[in-house]
């Protein structure tokens, strides 16, 4: 049982559940002239290659390249939350497959959105269309829909945009364990929709080894803490910012335990973080 020593050896049929429901999530954003997919990460799978054990976990990472345009334009930390993603993964309660996902009420409270010009009906609409065909009893909601911006560490870099960018991915690669998943830029794609944002990039990267063992018995970390999602953005005096979550605060939000190997995890990539910029 989980929490007597982490959790039980895999199994092939243990993935059965959250994969199909994956499955089905997967087939909505490719059904849809909208929506494109960018990765999706298998953390169970990830995590056990690496040998850290962990029950199943798969996020689907996918854009929505209109919201998100408008979303970053008003405020570009919203970033850190996109694209948007699901996570399909099976419940440390009862072994049940089950769907999970931010509400928009997450992103409106944690980025004080006020002026929304229809975003949240935009939002609601693709989520109904990812989540078509789960049944609502396997979709799980956090208890608290809402989310603080204390959660987030920003850090001034010293250094222009694209050096700064430079740093982080040559510290990044310097991790031996490091997997990227991808590299998104907002601003060029808000370019081709017609909106002009200031540069925004996401790094995407993780290492399943420690990852896997901080969703041991917390495998809805997967949705917001891992992957990692390092966002560099430039200001409006044009100066470069870097900004990331503060893993404890997402573990609290989700009321899930705050293992030895997230605090391990949450400390490197601060270190990490900051010595690019020195």
């Amino acid at each position: 049982m989980y929490g007597c020593g982490g959790p039980d050896p895999m199994t092939a049929d243990r993935y059965e559940q959250a994969d199909y429901l994956f499955s089905v999530l997967e087939k909505n954003v490719a059904a849809s002239e909208e929506l494109e997919k960018i990765v999706s990460i298998d953390h169970s799978r990830l995590g056990a290659d690496a040998g850290s054990v962990m029950p199943p976990a798969q996020v689907l990472i996918f854009s929505n390249p209109k919201l998100e345009s408008q979303l970053v334009s008003i405020n570009p930390l919203t970033a850190i939350e996109l694209p948007l993603r699901v996570l399909a993964y099976e419940s440390v309660a009862d072994r049940s497959g089950r769907v999970t996902f931010n509400s928009f009420e997450y992103i409106r409270s944690r980025y004080g959105l006020e002026d929304l010009h229809g975003l949240e009906a935009l939002f609601d609409t693709t989520m109904a269309g990812v989540l078509q065909g789960i049944d609502p009893g396997q979709i799980s909601v956090f208890e608290d829909n809402t989310m603080q911006p204390d959660g987030i560490v920003t850090l001034d870099s010293p250094f222009d945009f694209d050096t700064t960018v430079e740093r982080l991915i040559a510290a990044i690669d310097a991790q031996d364990d490091t997997v990227w998943f991808g590299k998104i830029d907002f601003q060029s794609r808000a370019k081709e929709l017609g909106t002009d944002i200031s540069p925004t990039l996401l790094l995407m990267f993780g290492a399943p080894a420690p990852g896997g063992k901080a969703m041991a018995e917390a495998p809805t970390l997967g949705l917001d803490a891992f992957c990692q999602k390092l966002l560099v953005w430039q200001d409006g005096a044009g100066a470069a910012r870097v900004s990331f979550n503060d893993l404890s605060a997402i573990a609290e939000r989700q009321e899930v335990p705050k293992s030895i190997a997230l605090r391990i995890i949450s400390y490197r990539l601060k270190s990490t973080f900051r010595g690019a910029l020195e």
